[in-house]
């Protein structure tokens, strides 16, 4: 009975493994083919999981947005005095 229940044990881990890797495989192919399911599962799983990262994500975004607010802010400086000479 001891081999019954530990080939068992083995046998179900692989099925698990298998099943989770087919799942994900599925989820790539639907994903490169921009299925709705793809998208929803992916949106779904963002919003449960936590990203470890967030605090050094948002600084970047800040400070793209404020290197192109100051590209922005230069070029508009260089329009103003082209247009005065």
């Amino acid at each position: 009975m001891d081999f019954f229940s530990d080939t068992l044990f083995a046998l179900s881990v692989f099925v698990g493994f298998t099943f989770v890797v087919g799942f994900f495989v599925l989820m790539y192919l639907w994903a490169r083919k921009q299925k709705g399911a793809a998208i929803v599962f992916g949106m779904l799983m963002q919003m449960i999981l936590p990203d470890p990262k967030v605090q050094h994500t948002i600084e970047m975004v800040t400070e793209a947005k404020q290197e192109k607010s100051g590209q922005e802010d230069i070029n508009q400086d260089d329009n103003e005095k082209g247009d005065v000479d």
